[in-house]
């Protein structure tokens, strides 16, 4: 079974906070094309070198083909869009 937790979302331009459900064995990447997709960030990601995502609780920045887990993320943790 894969371990999820539950992670905020908060895309603050917008006034938009929301739980998400999220597998840590998938990576940082992954989750960027997700979340750009299903919340519409407006991020380029054709290179995705310059992708990136911000959380607190723990303060990191998510990138690349790291999988999630690798990052410390919790329930709890926010990510942060502006």
């Amino acid at each position: 079974m894969m371990e999820e937790v539950t992670m905020s979302i908060c895309i603050h331009s917008r006034g938009i906070k929301a739980d998400i459900l999220v597998p840590l064995e998938i990576s940082a990447n992954e989750l960027i094309i997700g979340l750009n997709e299903a919340f519409s960030l407006g991020m380029d990601t054709t290179d995705m070198s310059k992708c990136f995502l911000r959380t607190e609780s723990p303060i990191a920045l998510l990138k690349g083909n790291t999988l999630l887990k690798d990052f410390g993320l919790r329930n709890g943790t926010i990510i942060n869009c502006f």
